[in-house]
């Protein structure tokens, strides 16, 4: 018996073609759809459905539905969807039944309604979002997702594991694989071009089930043997090969079971997202194994795909290694022994050198997977935007769904396609053909696997792949696998922040669910590595860009390097995905402290030995460079080190705000890594700073500068450096009780202060660079021009100076409270590198602060939380307590800088600041001078008494007056002491003191350089003995003038005995090494005679070396017309006329001549005593005349 249908086929060709019945017959049914009619609505549902299974073509209902949907009548287009969710609702029983499914279902019409959830019209996004929300609530999660992982799962994007084309045994098998699997893919009809770039929305958006099953099923002819021989002669050269693959019609199209070996026991067909993860987790115990054997076939294996220069280097260190080998076993000269063991140590230092690049790049790039062929990257690209979209509007729900939604093909038929196309790419990730039958084998995981774990698995797996260099794709295919790589991640994000919402929640089913779901995926360990593959591209493009076309010989690429194409851009190029990877790890930061411990973590008992496992388990997760389980991310080394190089100029600008996001951001959940991560970056971001003020001033003075001149910074680039930096000081460095969201344990965060305070002269050096450039800003502003512009430095970066000003005090003045002396001593210890080079000024006994200098005393004064009188505490105490310059090439302490600094600080204070800070300038001078410093502190505190003598009114406070005179006293003996440190006893019993025969060093010969200000050698001490007579000549007569008042002047002539005590040794000592403290003493001893109630304590002694004749020096003394007041009776006055005039009788001839224009003076010796004056001038004469 026959079975006719009821149209034959001819009349049923010439309806479709020639009629248009079925758009007529579509309309009908749609309009059927309206609120009127809802009795029809289940019979003209299932009609419309079979019409749209039997039309000719897919789009003749779909366009109907797709043009009511998108209609420019808002009444029309939701009329629409309504009629789209009634269609809906009651196809889902036909198309979820295995045995009414057809292959057809309405994906555009679904796009579409999933498209309106964005809309900017309120009601029709609206609309669709109720109609999504009620569709997940009815499990139809499935249905919704089925076209979208279709379009995931093309045949094209099959990709396979780097690490499977690494463990090939030679060249010749990496070649011959290679050579299958382009042939494979000309035999299934597909071409290595993108077909379907320029394809309308209309059939971009449609999925053809029917053409992706006939495509996947077809199974390719058998490849004759003799093809197959002809092929493996060819050149090993991928590239070769793969150009003379156009001429090679029959070359073998499937792999055999052969070609596989060591993977068929992992070989599933199940779906498996831990499948290669498994794989290339083995990777270091499968090669520790083989050891002996893969290092022979690594060499071949390297050989295959290295340049020409690099197989040659590998070679010839090969064969070098093994002659020098031969050459030290036969050798029978030492010397020659000798050299050998010089090159043997040399090239094993070579070998570990690149064994340890191997080790790290294979780290980096394990976890990549490479395309066969080039993909349609807009349809992927379609197909996350429409998660996206979907996470967007309703994350709750979404993520709820399918998270309880399994891969159970047993119940629906939506999942069978995408569950055969999963299989094929577990196949093709180790080295099987994707195409033709499927292996036999009973799935696993796929029926209990859910589809937020496929999602996942497929955003990592797109994350991960890359077109492979032998693959002839053009510019725009690599630049759309980025945008791929990119919305891969965006989507990611908004998955892992929903998750990180229910894991706030607390709830022990989903912190356990979650925690299993990152396990299974392993996507921390996949983001770190490739935001550090990333990285580690954006490095060599950055050293190529700086080579700027010096004929540099190219380093060698290793395997990894020369098999991946990472596209030949700027820098930049790799930024977009590094910023989506910068804020998934930040979300996965969340939700990994949102999890809670790990059981190894939650064991915190007392016993010792489990914290020292802790601690040794750390150690080792902060230094690998390769993802360690079970720690978190931010106590892997990855991730430490990618923060740590974050700021690199290497890296590019454009990343440095992105990073500070992450790591202030991510703060209080850093633990145990806090102090390893931020104390680093602090340093880079003020690096990056000084080096802009570096720019600043090479623009100045018109030099060149090529650090910025290769990629493009923002204006506001330093606030974002500023405002991390005060954020993250902040939180290491103060302490907020008021804080409740602060988590990091006490422990961690005083490791981190105390990282953090090893770094802050470097902080507030960068700060007073910054604080120069807002003063040299402000200096060069002029009145606006006509058109409202300012003149000034060229540079973009420092013209906001308020901005910046209110940026630095940001950050500075909350330190104040809490870290006072530690800010001290930082500003101490950078006055200390600021100081001037011997070569560029002479330092005299009290060095004279420089600009750079004074701009820290500046910025000082700016911050409105230190008062006069705290900073003068502050300095108290860092001189009591000093800390060690940390740096210094010799052992240095704050105290004397500090003391400079606020001997600049008080010299720039009015009158009315001093008077009102007396009490606190005294307990500053007062506990100073008890301390034990070196002697340029006793200089810096005499030198402050005498500014502030000086420059203020006296005293009337009797109790005040008492206590200034008392620091005075205690001030002038320590520096008396100083003074005598040149002289030594004449005999151990006796109080008479000499000078020590040692050379002495001018003051203006002498810099601060020579020795250090904590500590004096025994070689230095006629230094500063010169220095202190020098210094109590230029102040100490007029400083006790002012501190004793006209009726107390007697009180100070003990001290001034005291004091004289030690000058007159030296004024004894008439040899050349004493000139610079003879010069000095008589100079002291001049100052002090210009005062008559001084004359008790050094008349006697002055008179002993006035009778000596070899005083020079003296005589200009007593020639001087204030040394004659000194004598109230003409009579001694013209004695000490005579006395002199005989001593230059008795000198030798022209002994005096060079104080003759003095003598002949006659100004200076005025009075009744003129015939006295005129037989001395015979005397003088009578000298002269011989």
């Amino acid at each position: 018996m026959v079975t006719l249908p009821p149209i034959a086929p001819g009349v049923l060709k010439i309806i479709s073609e020639k009629t248009d019945f079925y758009q007529r017959v579509a309309c009908v049914l749609w309009n059927q759809l309206n609120k009127e009619t809802r009795e029809h609505h289940i019979a003209c549902v299932e009609l419309f459905y079979r019409l749209h299974c039997l039309a000719p073509s897919a789009n003749i209902c779909e366009d109907i539905i797709c043009h009511a949907l998108l209609d420019r009548d808002k009444g029309t287009r939701l009329e629409a969807l309504f009629r789209f969710s009634v269609m809906w609702h009651l196809t889902r029983e036909i198309q979820g039944s295995r045995v009414t499914s057809h292959n057809r279902s309405f994906d555009r019409s679904l796009f579409v309604v999933l498209d309106s959830l964005n809309c900017s019209d309120g009601a029709i996004g609206a609309a669709a979002q109720g109609w999504l929300i009620r569709a997940l609530s009815l499990n139809d999660v499935a249905r919704i997702l089925e076209p979208v992982l279709l379009l995931l799962l093309h045949p094209k994007t099959q990709r396979t594991s780097i690490h499977y084309i690494k463990q090939k045994n030679s060249a010749e098998d990496i070649h011959d694989w290679l050579c299958k699997k382009k042939t494979s893919l000309k035999e299934s009809g597909i071409s290595e071009s993108n077909s379907e770039e320029n394809l309308p929305l209309s059939q971009f958006t449609t999925v053809d089930r029917e053409a992706i099953w006939a495509e996947v099923e077809k199974d390719p002819e058998k490849p004759e043997l003799k093809t197959e021989q002809s092929e493996n002669d060819d050149s090993c050269n991928p590239v070769t090969s793969h150009e003379a693959d156009g001429d090679q019609d029959n070359s073998e199209h499937t792999e055999s079971a052969d070609t596989s070996t060591g993977h068929d026991s992992e070989n599933t067909s199940s779906f498996s997202p831990s499948l290669e993860l498994q794989e290339v987790s083995n990777e270091d115990n499968d090669s520790a194994a083989t050891d002996g054997k893969e290092t022979t076939n690594h060499v071949s294996c390297l050989n295959a795909f290295l340049p020409e220069s690099s197989k040659s280097s590998v070679s010839l260190n090969l064969v070098r290694a093994d002659s020098e080998r031969t050459q030290a076993s036969e050798s029978l000269s030492s010397d020659e022994e000798v050299d050998l063991e010089l090159q043997e140590i040399t090239h094993s230092k070579l070998l570990k050198q690149q064994k340890e690049k191997q080790e790290m790049i294979e780290a980096l790039f394990k976890h990549m997977l490479l395309y066969l062929q080039p993909y349609d990257s807009k349809r992927v690209l379609y197909a996350f935007s429409v998660l996206e979209a979907v996470l967007k509007t309703n994350p709750k729900e979404f993520i709820e769904a399918v998270a309880s939604t399994s891969m159970d093909t047993s119940s629906t038929a939506h999942l069978n396609l995408i569950y055969n196309l999963l299989a094929r790419h577990q196949e093709a990730l180790v080295g099987q053909s994707f195409y033709g039958k499927l292996q036999t084998q009973s799935p696993t995981m796929c029926p209990h696997s859910l589809l937020i774990e496929l999602l996942t698995y497929l955003c990592l797996s797109f994350l991960r792949s890359y077109y492979p260099c032998y693959l002839k794709v053009t510019h725009r295919d690599v630049l759309g696998n980025r945008d791929v790589q990119v919305k891969s991640v965006e989507v990611l994000i908004r998955m892992m922040t929903q998750l990180a919402t229910m894991a706030k929640a607390a709830e022990n089913k989903n912190i356990e669910f979650i925690r299993n779901l990152l396990g299974r995926c392993k996507i921390q360990e996949f983001v770190l590595l490739s935001l550090s593959a990333s990285m580690y591209t954006s490095q060599k493009r950055y050293e190529l860009l700086m080579a700027d076309g010096v004929n540099n010989v190219p380093e060698e690429e290793l395997f990894e390097e020369s098999l991946i194409n990472f596209g030949h851009d700027q820098i930049w190029s790799e930024h977009p995905l590094q910023i989506e990877l910068l804020k998934l790890l930040q979300v996965l930061i969340v939700l990994e402290h949102h999890l809670g411990q790990t059981h190894e973590e939650q064991e915190n008992q007392p016993d010792l030995s489990k914290e020292w496992q802790q601690a040794l388990n750390f150690q080792q997760a902060i230094g690998a460079m390769q993802y360690v389980y079970p720690h978190p991310i931010t106590s892997q080394g990855l991730f430490v080190s990618a923060v740590v190089r974050g700021l690199q100029p290497e890296y590019g600008y454009g990343m440095h705000p992105t990073w500070v996001g992450l790591v202030t951001c991510s703060l209080p959940y850093f633990g145990k890594s806090l102090g390893w991560t931020v104390a680093p970056f602090v340093v880079q971001i003020c690096k990056n700073l000084d080096e802009l003020v570096k720019q600043y001033e090479n623009e100045a003075v018109k030099t060149p500068a090529k650090t910025y001149a290769r990629e493009n910074v923002t204006p506001d680039y330093p606030l974002t450096l500023l405002e991390g930096l005060t954020t993250i000081g902040h939180y290491c460095l103060l302490d907020h009780p008021n804080q409740t969201k602060k988590v990091t344990e006490p422990a961690n965060l005083r490791n981190a202060r105390n990282a953090i305070l090893e770094e802050l002269p470097r902080i507030i050096n960068t700060m007073s660079l910054l604080w120069n450039i807002i003063k040299r800003e402000d200096a060069q502003k002029r009145p606006t021009d006509f058109f409202g512009t300012t003149k000034g430095s060229s540079s973009v970066y420092f013209k906001a100076t308020k901005t910046l000003r209110t940026k630095i005090l940001d950050f500075m003045n909350p330190l104040t409270a809490q870290l006072g002396i530690q800010l001290m001593a930082a500003i101490a210890a950078v006055w200390n590198s600021k100081k001037p080079h011997r070569n560029q000024s002479k330092i005299k006994i009290l060095p004279v602060a420089s600009a750079s200098q004074l701009i820290l005393v500046d910025l000082t004064c700016a911050l409105n939380t230190l008062k006069i009188d705290t900073i003068l505490h502050l300095v108290k105490e860092v001189v009591k307590k000093p800390s060690q310059i940390k740096g210094e090439e010799k052992s240095s302490l704050v105290d004397i800088p500090v003391l400079q600094f606020s001997y600049a600080f008080i010299q720039r204070l009015p009158v009315s600041a001093l008077q009102e800070n007396f009490q606190s300038l005294l307990g500053l001078l007062k506990e100073s001078v008890q301390l034990n410093l070196a002697p340029p502190g006793h200089f810096l505190l005499l030198s402050t008494l005498n500014d502030f003598v000086t420059r203020t009114p006296t005293i009337e406070n009797k109790k005040d007056q008492k206590d200034l005179q008392e620091v005075t006293q205690k001030i002038l003996e320590a520096v008396g002491t100083i003074a005598g440190s040149s002289l030594e006893q004449t005999s151990w019993l006796s109080r008479n003191l000499e000078v020590k025969a040692q050379p002495q060093i001018l003051p203006d010969d002498f810099n601060t350089s020579v020795a250090p200000s904590s500590m004096v050698s025994a070689s230095a001490p006629s230094i500063y003995s010169v220095q202190a007579l020098s210094l109590l000549a230029e102040v100490l007569a007029s400083l006790l003038d002012m501190v004793y008042r006209s009726d107390e002047k007697e009180k100070a002539v003990p001290l001034i005995s005291r004091l004289l005590y030690y000058v007159f040794p030296y004024l004894r000592n008439h040899s050349a090494y004493n000139i610079p403290s003879f010069r000095a003493g008589a100079q002291l001893l001049s100052s002090l005679s210009g005062y008559a109630y001084t004359k008790r304590a050094w008349k006697k002694e002055v008179v002993e070396l006035y009778m000596d004749p070899h005083s020079k020096i003296l005589f200009l003394i007593y020639m001087q017309s204030s040394a004659l007041k000194l004598y109230p009776s003409f009579e001694q006055k013209a004695m000490l006329l005579k006395r002199q005039a005989f001593a230059v009788f008795s000198g030798e001839i022209d002994q005096y001549h060079l104080y003759l224009p003095l003598i002949q003076d006659v100004s200076l010796l005025q009075g009744s005593f003129v015939k006295d004056f005129s037989s001395a001038s015979n005397l003088i004469v009578a000298n002269y005349g011989n």
